[in-house]
């Protein structure tokens, strides 16, 4: 992988870095710990390839985004439905991916999925998905949420100019409620943008895998995680910070 080549090329330096900022103190009782030096310099000589992950971050962050807003809609109107079945169905999708832990549908859907499928999928397509399905679910709460927030009143206005449900639905009772979903939208993409660093464990070069594979050339662990938090927080306070603009937007049209 090109990551790992451009990492390869600099071991050298940094492994020379590392012998100079780290040194052996010796203690009392004839005992050895590591003084260790902080060097940022790491990061700024590597950032190219630290930001090498974001794209990738945000691919499968906002890809699994998209997928959970459909799949959410769906199972979230559902969860409304008069029909005792789709209520249920709705229902045991959601409970299934809210109470099992993310890792474990990442892990699951890169393995057994091609197999139940018997179809391949790369690494980062797996992923995806998983972290999509997952959404699903949580987007599938705040969709229900936001439509039995709305007067009950605007359903029998609707009826009485003759509106089936599904118009009703859409031309009524989603736009409303989008606007009372903005907010916990905004903090599932976050949660999003922050479960996926976890892709990370089935080799997806995302912002986590390039920092992991920085540490453990240049022996700068400290350093780089630090690097890497900082990433996340920017990250996701814009996000917020853009959702709180929206808002506030959203607020003075009404």
């Amino acid at each position: 992988m090109d990551i790992e080549y451009n990492l390869l090329l600099n071991v050298e330096s940094q492994a020379a870095m590392v012998g100079s900022n780290s040194i052996l103190k010796i203690k009392k009782g004839n005992s050895i710990g590591m003084g260790y030096r902080f060097s940022f310099g790491v990061v700024w000589d590597n950032l190219p390839i630290l930001l090498s992950g974001l794209g990738v971050t945000f691919l499968v962050a906002f890809v699994a985004l998209a997928m959970g807003l459909v799949i959410g809609t769906a199972f979230g109107v559902m969860r409304t439905s008069r029909s005792r079945l789709s209520q249920g169905a709705a229902a045991a999708y959601v409970s299934v991916f809210r109470n099992t832990p993310t890792l474990v549908q990442l892990i699951w859907v890169y393995y057994c999925l091609p197999i139940f499928l018997g179809i391949e999928l790369s690494s980062i397509a797996s992923c995806t998905i998983a972290l999509g399905l997952g959404a699903g679910a949580y987007t599938a709460e705040i969709i229900r949420g936001g439509i039995q927030g709305i007067d009950r009143g605007q359903w029998e206005a609707a009826a009485t100019i003759g509106l089936s449900r599904f118009e009703t639905m859409r031309k009524i009772i989603l736009p409303q409620a989008l606007r009372k979903m903005i907010a916990p939208l905004v903090n599932e993409i976050v949660s999003l943008v922050k479960f996926s660093s976890l892709v990370s464990i089935l080799g997806v070069e995302d912002l986590t895998y390039v920092a992991q594979l920085l540490a453990t050339t240049t022996f700068r662990p400290i350093e780089l995680y630090t690097f890497l938090g900082l990433e996340y927080y920017v990250i996701c306070t814009a996000l917020s910070y853009l959702a709180a603009m929206i808002e506030r937007k959203l607020a003075r049209k009404d």
